[in-house]
């Protein structure tokens, strides 16, 4: 990643590509990453959400509050 690069401008750079995000209680979902807003807040279609690498559930659209996320880790490959 370039210094300086804001994240909120990458992150919509993801749009329609693969994503996963940690949550502060421990909680992951990885998932398309639709929309992103200017507070971070994540809207992720096809979503299936982990706790402790298990596999626990699993969503067709899911709203993620951006002050919930401790981290996003962007996916590479899908059509750079």
């Amino acid at each position: 990643m370039e210094t300086g690069k804001k994240p909120l401008l990458l992150i919509t750079k993801y749009l329609n590509r693969s994503i996963k995000v940690t949550l502060k209680n421990d909680l992951m979902y990885e998932g398309t990453v639709v929309e992103c807003d200017s507070y971070m807040n994540l809207v992720i279609e096809k979503a299936v959400e982990y706790q402790d690498n298990n596999k626990k559930a699993m969503y067709p659209r899911i709203l993620i509050r951006g002050n919930n996320i401790m981290y996003i880790q962007l996916i590479p490959g899908e059509s750079e």
